[in-house]
Formats: structure tokens, sequence, C-alpha cells
């Protein structure tokens, strides 16, 4: 079925069957609406509605724009629960569940512009346990801004986080990715109790795809941990590094080898075997050369005649190389590109 909407087409379609059942889409609805899953359970058939293009063929009709689109379908949506009464609830892009009731009355304000408008049937907000942090993420925003939110800052309850992340939703789907809330920036504390909080666009280590990450900037539960990048146990037996620190050019010790981590944010302090080969491959990788073969056998002759100096001068490149391996796995734990420890699962707060 085709219904025109000003000047664009909406379709119907029915589907004589049930959806397929998701237990993650009717949990996360249930943190806000109680009997999802009843409603999955009596549900036999199901409608697809979505908009089409120009209800005439006009050039001068311009295409929705994907914010015209979604306030468009959602004003739609709830003019057809108006029509059936026998509606058990709605699903959003197949990630977000809503009563009937609940989209009934917020599909009324659908072309409502900031603040106003009905966010919250666009997107979830899942509330989570990181350690004795209670933390959220949002599922459905990245469809307005290309990323989810992850919050997860120290000291606060759970309506507190949930409320944030809600105004930071709305405000993100209204605004978009602006210049306020840029990759490095940090929100100052309101009050004394509250806290500094730093933003950075990563890769959610829960596998949610890329974040705005909403965390502590300082570390007031005194939970974060040093951790050597390079262990100890390859530099002692690596050649490559035996070198550099036969000539004072490296040190698993040194400020360039650490990383400060949350040991909460993983099942547990063994670190990854994979991640270890791959430091060791790399470094293997910087001896293949034939000029750092040369620079080894000069370097050897002038360390066993008590030149230092010059077996220093000529491993320094090498020594930068390795510096460089750092800074980029460094860069790398902290976007959660990489682990060096396996992620711990979600808990219910």
């Amino acid at each position: 079925m085709f219904i025109r909407a000003d000047d664009h087409l909406m379709t119907i379609l029915l589907m004589p069957a049930p959806m397929p059942f998701d237990q993650q889409l009717w949990r996360h609805a249930s943190w806000v609406w109680p009997e999802p899953f009843d409603a999955d359970g009596r549900h036999r058939a199901h409608l697809v509605i979505s908009a089409m293009g120009s209800a005439e063929n006009n050039a001068e009709t311009k295409a929705l724009s994907f914010d015209e689109s979604t306030r468009l379908t959602t004003a739609f949506v709830g003019g057809v629960l108006e029509a059936l009464q026998g509606c058990l609830g709605v699903v959003w892009c197949g990630k977000v569940g809503r009563s009937p009731e609940a989209w009934l009355e917020q599909s009324r304000r659908s072309f409502d512009p900031f603040p106003d408008h009905p966010y919250s049937l666009w997107m979830e907000i899942v509330p989570y346990r990181s350690g004795e942090t209670i933390g959220a993420y949002t599922v459905g925003l990245s469809a307005f801004t290309g990323r989810e939110i992850e919050f997860e800052v120290d000291g606060l309850d759970e309506h507190v986080v949930t409320v944030r992340v809600a105004q930071l939703s709305s405000y993100l789907i209204a605004n978009g990715l602006d210049t306020e809330i840029k990759s490095g920036a940090v929100f100052e504390a309101d009050t004394e109790v509250d806290h500094r909080v730093g933003v950075l666009y990563r890769n959610s280590r829960f596998n949610i795809g890329p974040v705005i990450s909403f965390s502590s900037v300082q570390d007031r539960s005194k939970r974060l941990k040093t951790y050597e990048i390079i262990p100890t146990s390859i530099a002692r037996h690596h050649p490559l590094l035996v070198m550099l620190g036969k000539v004072g050019l490296f040190d698993p010790a040194q400020a360039e080898n650490q990383i400060r981590l949350r040991p909460d944010h993983y099942v547990s302090e063994v670190r990854l075997e994979s991640f270890d080969n791959g430091l060791s491959s790399a470094l293997s990788g910087m001896l293949t050369t034939d000029a750092y073969a040369k620079a080894d056998t000069i370097a050897r002759r002038a360390l066993a005649s008590g030149d230092t100096a010059s077996a220093r001068s000529l491993l320094l490149p090498w020594s930068q190389e390795v510096g460089r391996l750092q800074e980029a796995v460094k860069l790398a734990l902290t976007l959660c590109d990489v682990f060096m420890f396996s992620p711990a699962p979600l808990r219910s707060p």
C-alpha cells in the first residue's frame, strides 16, 4: 500500500509472519517497557513501513534528508497506530523496541526542534557495570552521527548516567559531531564533587563499533595501573632490544614503554599471546635489512673495544623506530584498536 504524505510516498508492506526473535532487542527494550517479551510472543504478523521517493514525477521535489525521512516516518507510524488499534509494538530500524502507547505519545513531537524531538524513539540507552563504575552505551545513535556513545564516568549512579547520556544523544542527533564535542576535548567539572570528563573518538571495547567515549580525566577511584608495552620477557631475549639495551637506548622501565589501563576493563591481567607475538614480529622485521646487519656488526666491534658512544650512534635509527612502534601501540591500545588483555564482558548494573 502506498500513502501520500505531503510531497512524498510512504509504503506499508504486510508480512504475514512474526518478526524473527531478537533476544537482545527485547532485553534492551525492557529498560523502558515492562512487557516487550509478551508483545513479541503474541504477535503473528508485522508491517514494514518506509519512506519512498516523490509522490509525483517532479524534479523540483527534493529528496528527503535522513533527518526528514526519520521524522516523517516517525509521525507516519504514529498515524498507523491510531488507525490500527491492535498493534502490539514498534521496532525501529531493527534495533529499538517501543510500546504503542509510548510511540503514540512521543511521535506527536516528530517535527519539533531540539530539545523536544522524540529522540528516545530512535535509540536505546543500555546501562552496564565496569568494575565499580556504572556506565552506559547507546544503540541506534550511529545512524545519525556515525558513532555510538560509550559513557563511563566514576562515581555516578545509574539515573545520573542515563540522564547525561540521554542529553548528549539528543544534542548530537540535532547538531551532529560539531566542534564542541571533538576528540581530545575536556569538559570541566560543574561542581567540586563532579568530574572533569574527557572525550575520545575510538572503537568500543564492547564490539559496538566506533564510539564517542566519555570518561573521567582524573583517576579518583585509584584503579589505573601501569603496564609495560613491550614486556621485559621480550626485551630480555630479543636481539634488537638486547643490543639497544647494551648502549642505553632501550629500557622496558622507561616512561615511553608504559601505558596506564584499568584492570577492571579486562578479564584478567594475563597478557594476550597474540599481542606479544605481534610485538615480536614487528621488532623482528626491523632486523631483516642489510643496513641493520651492517650496523649491528660494526656496533658489536665498537662495544668490544669499549667504544659505547660509536655503537650508540650506529644503533640510534633503530631505537627511534622502536620508539615509533611504542607510540603506535600506545595509541592503538587507547583507541581499543588492539588489546593487551582480553576485554571484560558487559555486566548489568
